[in-house]
């Protein structure tokens, strides 16, 4: 069920406007009436054991985490009924697939300014006491906020290693040119995945094109068009930097 505009959910967060919406939930614009801030309100309507295991481990990631590029959880809770919630930094703004669909292709500087601010958000994951893979880095998933930062968002798939152990948050999943050939079967994940993942991202914000799919090229079935082959603009320092992530 869709949550009305003006609605009230758990006596403090007041809904704005829905910003996005998928078989598992939404997320939504609110004002947080206690503080007077708008936040992002997001919504599990999942009520089984496992996703509301999964959306809590979740929140506790996020709420834990402190770094410039990363959005802040500052609530979660449960409506019975009804569904879970987090609560997280709004940031205003467009994601890079909204820019890339609006543009056609980014510049090479800003792709450079987008590939340091998650390489940043990364190294503060990995150098964590217990790693963090994110699992998901796609263009949906990059959000720029009109004064230019770059915040990588949604934790849904990440893993926690833990160890020899490995946690996760999230079903295991995959999204089609951008998630590396590990992540299609059973085999581990670790950060160079996360840093196959910016690589196709950063490949199709500058040429406009999905590179081609990861499994198909470690099988010998396809093989990667050159970033300058697409988009000539392209230095050949930053074209190797994409080809070899």
């Amino acid at each position: 069920m869709v949550l009305e505009r003006g609605a009230l959910v758990n006596q403090r967060y007041r809904i704005i406007e829905i910003l996005g919406q998928g078989g598992m939930g939404a997320v939504y614009r609110a004002i947080d009436e206690n503080l007077g801030v708008e936040v992002a309100l997001k919504e599990n309507l999942f009520t089984t054991e496992e996703y509301a295991k999964q959306f809590h481990r979740e929140a506790v990631i996020l709420a834990n985490l402190r770094h410039p590029n990363l959005t802040r959880v500052t609530d979660h809770f449960i409506i019975e009924g009804q569904g879970q919630y987090l609560v997280m930094d709004y940031v205003e703004g467009e994601d890079l697939r909204e820019r890339m669909e609006r543009l056609g292709v980014i510049s090479e500087e800003e792709a450079v300014q987008i590939g340091v601010a998650i390489c940043d958000a990364l190294t503060y994951l990995d150098s964590r006491t217990e790693p963090i893979v994110h699992r998901d880095i796609k263009p949906g998933n990059v959000k720029i906020s009109p004064n230019g930062h770059v915040y990588l968002v949604d934790f849904g798939l990440a893993k926690i290693l833990e160890g020899n152990q490995v946690t996760t948050t999230g079903a295991r999943a995959m999204t089609p040119g951008y998630s590396p050939p590990e992540q299609y079967g059973t085999a581990r994940t670790d950060h160079r995945s996360d840093i196959y993942s910016l690589g196709a991202t950063l490949y199709a914000a500058v040429t406009g094109h999905l590179p081609e799919d990861g499994l198909a090229r470690l099988m010998g079935q396809a093989e990667l068009t050159k970033v300058r082959a697409r988009n000539p603009k392209i230095s050949e320092a930053f074209a190797a930097v994409i080809e070899k992530a």
